[in-house]
């Protein structure tokens, strides 16, 4: 199993946790969250455990979908920091 530290800051953060889209792209997919927010800042994260390795390669590489999810979710994109679990 995989574990992401997903970060980045959004739009606007309460839009963000009411309507992200995470769970309904990427739950399919056997990817479960956990979302965090730091407080009185549009900066969000979440942890993501991913169960098939391999399945993170292809996510990461799929910059369409990607990029939809992002556009979707209010993304500013130059702010997103991944750290894999070691």
């Amino acid at each position: 199993m995989k574990k992401l530290l997903v970060t980045y800051r959004v739009k606007d953060v309460e839009w963000w946790i009411l309507n992200n889209n995470l769970m309904q792209v990427w739950g399919p997919m056997g990817i479960r969250f956990q979302i965090f927010r730091q407080k009185d800042t549009n900066l969000v994260g979440y942890m993501a455990e991913i169960e098939d390795e391999a399945l993170l390669d292809e996510v990461l590489n799929n910059s369409t979908l990607l990029s939809k999810s992002f556009k979707a979710n209010g993304v500013m994109t130059e702010t997103i920091e991944m750290l894999e679990e070691v």
